[in-house]
């Protein structure tokens, strides 16, 4: 199967930004995972592109083979999981005019949001990343794959909401998950009861903020991140106190404001693409730094 993103569209930077998580895998230019498609059925597809970010076309393999209507929804997948729709010019045409932003976009030349295929493997995932390191959040998510994901071949999907609902919170914790035990299987149990995530795509923005923060333990910011990185709503800003010093770094005049302040900042500097913004950032904050001379600090550089 092909696919033509819109281009600029860089391939392995968006495969391998902001993070790469298990499940997934990326080596030697190909991104692969097994998906679980509507019918039930568990499948190894594997993206290769061209390597041209003004003609970008990918390729998608399947194991096994699937009729026509699994692969109109693994193209419907892909295709999100990518952002492949989105047109990144005005963004860029915009970006091109801040002192700080305009050296993220020639690092990242090409970059697009990547997510994950459910709202509920988000969720998780979300879950697995609060209030840790981000090694440690990766080990607990491997534990969860391989224990209750099923394993095709050499590789592991992600777990279902049901085979995570089964398992008790003892042995949940056995994955050194802490209290977020508890938060997972909470949701897993209300998605194999009949929650449907996915139906949230079709909210607008407003509605979509409130009923994500309808769901216990996901709060304001939970929510704004899950409006950028799940629902590529691009206005979304999810500023937090860690992520408020990069800011600060890049941009002096923000080192005596408040997390509101810094809202504002990006509302009236960016606007509707305030959450692009955020993302060439954080994902270029390295390079940034090196280009400008800023320090970051330990606990950013890695």
């Amino acid at each position: 199967m092909k696919l033509k993103p819109k281009p600029p569209f860089d391939f392995e930077l968006t495969a391998t930004h902001m993070f790469l998580l298990p499940p997934a895998k990326y080596a030697a230019g190909t991104f692969s995972r097994i998906l679980r498609l509507s019918s039930g059925r568990y499948v190894l597809v594997s993206v290769t592109s061209n390597d041209s970010v003004e003609k970008p076309e990918l390729f998608v393999s399947v194991e096994p083979n699937v009729s026509e209507q699994g692969k109109r929804e693994i193209k419907e997948i892909i295709s999100f999981m990518f952002s492949i729709g989105d047109d990144l010019k005005e963004f860029y045409s915009m970006a091109q005019r801040d002192s700080v932003l305009k050296h993220a976009i020639e690092d990242l030349y090409g970059l697009k949001v990547q997510t994950t295929p459910t709202l509920f493997e988000g969720l998780v995932i979300g879950f697995c990343l609060q209030w840790v390191s981000f090694q440690r959040g990766v080990k607990m998510l491997d534990c969860l794959i391989r224990r209750y994901g099923k394993r095709v071949n050499k590789f592991y999907a992600f777990p279902t909401p049901r085979a995570l609902a089964k398992a008790t919170l003892k042995e949940l914790k056995e994955c050194q998950l802490g209290f977020r035990a508890e938060r997972i299987k909470w949701l897993s149990e209300k998605v194999a009861k009949g929650l449907d995530l996915e139906k949230l795509k079709l909210l607008p923005d407003d509605q979509l903020r409130e009923e994500l923060m309808e769901i216990k333990w996901v709060g304001e910011g939970t929510a704004e991140a899950l409006l950028l990185w799940g629902f590529k709503r691009y206005h979304a800003f999810p500023i937090d106190v860690w992520s408020a010093k990069i800011f600060q770094r890049f941009y002096p005049g923000l080192r005596a404001k408040t997390l509101p302040g810094i809202k504002r900042f990006a509302e009236d500097r960016w606007g509707k693409y305030k959450g692009l913004a955020y993302y060439y950032l954080m994902c270029g904050r390295k390079s940034l730094a090196q280009k400008l001379k800023v320090e970051l600090g330990l606990s950013w550089n890695s």
